[in-house]
């Protein structure tokens, strides 16, 4: 039965069910503690489907946080707690393989990006699966500008590639973020990098066409 009410309870997670979660927390509050078969808690798989309303919900039904809860909702004092009781938990990976700091950029948590940096985040700690995610790709992925540049001027690794060799320029191309091409082009982005099927970021640019961002990158000396 417990597992049944799992299964729904995760399941409500992903399709943005809120009234149903809430049902079911008030029935059984130790949802709130739920696992995917993964490892991944409710409140994150909540966050990775854009449920911020929910997980918010979940929260408020945990009586703590663990260090990737806490980051990703950018609760700031509770991250400060927990990485002064364990300073070791700066660089911990989550069971779906990322870090805090990656979490928290990726999430748009200003606030604890800069304080787990502070603290000794490897800025240029990779994701522990398929993604090859950095904290840096993450934020450029949802066109964080602002945690971008704070990861770059922290050492950033503005070239890494990843999912087949893709680079954090080729995603603020394809995504016309004018701003951060252009700022990841005068931290030394190479315009003319390619992935494992030949595209540059010129290509991804085109492929939406992001008529600024193509001149940006031409100046450069991008091309297709």
């Amino acid at each position: 039965m417990l597992s049944m009410q799992t299964d729904e309870f995760l399941e409500s997670i992903q399709k943005g069910n809120l009234s149903r979660i809430n049902q079911l927390l008030e029935t059984n509050p130790g949802l709130a503690n739920s696992k995917t078969k993964n490892g991944i808690s409710a409140l994150l798989l909540a966050l990775y489907h854009g449920r911020h309303e929910i997980a918010l919900v979940i929260a408020a039904k945990k009586p703590m946080l663990d260090i990737f809860e806490a980051s990703v909702l950018g609760k700031l004092e509770q991250v400060r707690n927990l990485i002064g009781r364990d300073p070791s938990l700066v660089n911990s990976y989550s069971p779906d393989g990322f870090t805090p700091v990656a979490l928290a950029a990726y999430l748009g948590q200003k606030d604890v990006t800069e304080y787990l940096l502070e603290k000794g985040a490897n800025v240029n700690a990779m994701a522990k699966n398929a993604t090859g995610f950095t904290p840096l790709t993450g934020a450029i992925a949802n066109n964080h500008v602002e945690i971008s540049k704070i990861l770059v001027k922290s050492g950033a690794d503005v070239n890494h590639r990843y999912e087949g060799g893709v680079s954090p320029l080729m995603e603020a191309s394809l995504n016309g973020n004018l701003e951060l091409v252009r700022f990841l082009l005068e931290n030394g982005a190479d315009s003319t990098a390619k992935t494992a099927d030949g595209k540059t970021p010129m290509s991804f640019a085109r492929e939406k066409n992001h008529v600024e961002v193509i001149d940006a990158l031409r100046r450069h000396g991008g091309h297709f």
